[in-house]
């Protein structure tokens, strides 16, 4: 392929940038100014009077500025490949270019993104352009196979947390936690200095006293004073049948600790112990008991005893302790919580902070409105980003003080699961419940299932055999980050205790494909795009998914090749020709589709959309299923139904990372809903006839989400 040469930079001056622009904080984003007419900047303080072309809406000279910037890039490509030199093997070689292209990709999304917060409309996005384009088209064609296998790789790089910037945007920081095979951590001292020079110390009063994140641990406090009541009251019989026994069982180490357990929660759920009318423990720490004494228990030798060698039926005093011990996990899974309204009334607040200085205009639709109160939200937030830094210092510190290991486990650090909607279909009745990774992980390689979270599974054994729990596990098995808790995963739905009781259903969210990157970056043709959606399929663990043995291929099979074309026919006109933004559109859809044909399929009690912590993938994938659902019902309008969206897209990074979801994650849901939307305004009852038939008869008709 032949390129004409036109105006170029040095590779340096590109990356730059590009790094420049990726380094772009979204959540307040700066002003763009430009060097000599080609360097961007963002920092005005670091050049002379002058020196700078601030631009503020000439952005057309920025356009032509990311022009050259890629045609650097891609005429740099050329070269390494004409070069007699370049070694196809060298690592570090291969590695370069493919972070180089990684730079490349990210800076397309977030450029758009940055453009369109400035300029208040809709703009062509850069990625479209000529140069964008050719310099894409030519990487995958040259590079994809021989880089192919290097990119593919397992094993960890020597050093993972090297980007402030990432860091800052709370991205891996589950890294922290993690040790290499060899014992050896992923940051080094550098990082750690970098990110507390990075952060602004002098807040005044005034400013202290608007932080939104100064309520959050009292409401915290509230939700789990709630939380250990519902408990409580699900558990009253079996708590009622222990203290009948309990004479019996003195000086007996498991009735101890449930004692312990079942003390701590009565005291979590008493309101005198709430952060407002205390000076002493409050529920929140309480609660933190009760988990503590929940594990304990779960570890004593005569409950493991009892779960290998099962008492006989007339030992009512061991059937008493495993019907209460596993109604405790089982209720710590599906509480509801109690605070959601003051989590709504909170976002509501920081909208409206800041909505002063983003000033958009009001949306043309629902899913127009998102976007803007986003951007509100965001602006606001971004007077206090220091709170997921804060947290990894909390960390670092507290693993140098107290010399040990701390260990990834979301749940255990106050990442706490939650009920957070019902489904009802045909006779089913579902429990959505928001579940990180019940996984405890200190080494990269090695991964412990919580025992919290077996003896909640062994709790639908007491009910039936066929109550079950569905694990839409979102984390990326191709991913040397995530692998081993994939792993997990899938080897205890293997195991024959849980096999009848819990299923594991792994959808790729972070794959080459999904985002449409690398090869399938250009890939417009419907055909093609639909030949490589279908292979995606057949070679399911090649690709990222994972499906549990009861599925017959042949079953997954026909549904994947009937809905593909009727989704392309219904909300894609048939065209012959799918964008990148389409395609990406197609594929979300293509999911709420699929996972509701898992509904069909599995027919679980319980269902939840869990990565490592459901923060940003699971919670966007919570709201945008529920909003799905909704679409089927009615128009999505009201309120109360627009209020609930944004709590569950935004609560859980909220709460428990103190920062808004990820903001990717957010526009992709919004972009596939509002193709959807558009659809269903108007052919409900026709599409719901067309797609019936997919699935087990009046599932469509029948569905409905509870708040």
């Amino acid at each position: 392929m032949s390129y004409k040469i036109k105006e170029i930079y040095t590779i340096q001056e590109a990356l730059d940038n590009l790094a420049t622009i990726v380094g772009l904080d979204l959540e307040a984003p700066p002003l763009i100014g430009l060097v000599k007419g080609k360097r961007i900047v963002t920092d005005k303080e670091e050049f002379g009077a002058g020196a700078v072309t601030w631009l503020s809406e000439e952005f057309d000279v920025l356009l032509e500025v990311m022009d050259v910037t890629y045609r650097t890039i891609h005429n740099h490509l050329i070269a390494l490949s004409e070069h007699s030199d370049m070694n196809w093997d060298d690592q570090k070689a291969i590695k370069g270019i493919a972070a180089m292209m990684s730079l490349v990709g990210e800076s397309g999304v977030i450029f758009d993104r940055y453009l369109a917060f400035r300029t208040g409309r809709k703009v062509i996005s850069i990625t479209e352009r000529p140069e964008y384009q050719d310099l894409m088209y030519y990487y995958q064609h040259r590079f994809s196979k021989q880089m192919k296998s290097k990119q593919e790789e397992y094993d960890a790089p020597a050093e993972a947390l090297v980007d402030v910037e990432a860091v800052k945007r709370d991205r891996d920081y589950e890294l922290f936690y993690l040790r290499k095979e060899d014992g050896g951590v992923y940051y080094n001292t550098d990082i750690i200095r970098n990110l507390k020079t990075s952060i602004d110390f002098s807040i005044d009063s005034d400013t202290l006293e608007e932080d939104p994140l100064l309520k959050i641990r009292a409401m915290q406090d509230r939700d789990l004073q709630a939380s250990a009541g519902q408990i409580l009251s699900g558990c009253h019989d079996d708590i009622e049948d222990f203290y009948k026994l309990s004479k019996k069982l003195e000086n007996h180490q498991w009735s101890s600790s449930l004692r312990m357990a079942l003390i701590a929660l009565f005291l979590a759920a008493n309101p005198r112990n709430l952060i407002q009318n205390t000076i002493g423990k409050s529920c929140l720490q309480y609660y933190e008991d009760f988990h503590t004494f929940l594990r304990q228990t779960l570890r004593t030798v005569e409950y493991q005893r009892a779960i290998a060698y099962p008492p006989d039926s007339s030992d009512k005093a061991s059937y008493a302790l495993l019907h209460l011990t596993h109604s405790l996990c089982y209720w710590f899974f599906v509480r509801s919580g109690g605070v959601k309204q003051e989590v709504i009334g909170l976002v509501h607040r920081t909208m409206r902070k800041g909505e002063k200085e983003a000033a958009l205009p009001k949306g043309e639709s629902v899913w127009n409105q998102f976007i803007y109160d986003d951007e509100k939200f965001r602006t606001e937030m971004g007077h206090f980003p220091n709170g997921p830094l804060f947290k990894i210092f909390d960390l670092v510190r507290e693993s140098k003080d107290e010399d040990k290991l701390i260990p990834f486990d979301p749940i255990g650090q106050q990442n706490l699961p939650v009920r957070l909607f019902d489904i009802r279909t045909r006779a089913l009745h579902i429990h959505m419940i928001r579940l990180p990774s019940p996984t405890s992980q200190i080494m990269i390689n090695k991964v412990d299932i919580l025992e919290e979270f077996k003896g909640y599974l062994r709790f639908f054994s007491k009910k039936s055999k066929q109550k079950k729990h569905l694990l839409i596990n979102f984390q990326d098995r191709t991913s040397w980050k995530e692998f081993a808790r994939c792993k997990a995963l899938d080897q205890l739905r293997s195991n024959a205790e849980f096999r009848k009781n819990f299923d594991v259903v792994t959808l790729p969210k972070s794959t080459d494909f999904y985002h449409q990157n690398y090869e399938y970056f250009s890939m417009d043709k419907a055909e093609e795009f639909f030949s490589s959606f279908i292979a995606q399929f057949d070679s399911p663990e090649e690709c990222g998914f994972s499906f549990p043995s009861t599925l017959q291929k042949e079953q997954l099979s026909a549904f994947v090749k009937q809905v593909i074309p009727l989704i392309h026919q219904e909300f894609f006109s048939s065209s012959k020709k799918l964008t990148r933004k389409q395609r990406e559109d197609f594929i979300e859809i293509f999911y709420q589709f699929f996972l509701l044909k898992c509904i069909d399929w599995f027919e679980p009690e319980v269902m939840s959309f869990t990565c490592k912590d459901a923060l940003d993938t699971s919670a966007a994938a919570q709201a945008t299923f529920f909003a799905f659902i909704q679409l089927f019902n009615s128009s999505f309008d009201q309120r109360e139904e627009l209020d609930f969206f944004r709590w569950l897209m935004y609560s859980s990074a909220l709460l428990v990372r103190e920062r808004p979801v990820d903001v990717e994650r957010f526009n992709r849901a919004l972009s596939a809903l509002e193709v959807f939307d558009a659809q269903m305004g108007t052919r409900a009852s026709d599409l719901i006839k067309r797609f019936g038939g997919l699935y087990a008869p009046t599932t469509l008709k029948t569905l409905v989400a509870q708040r």
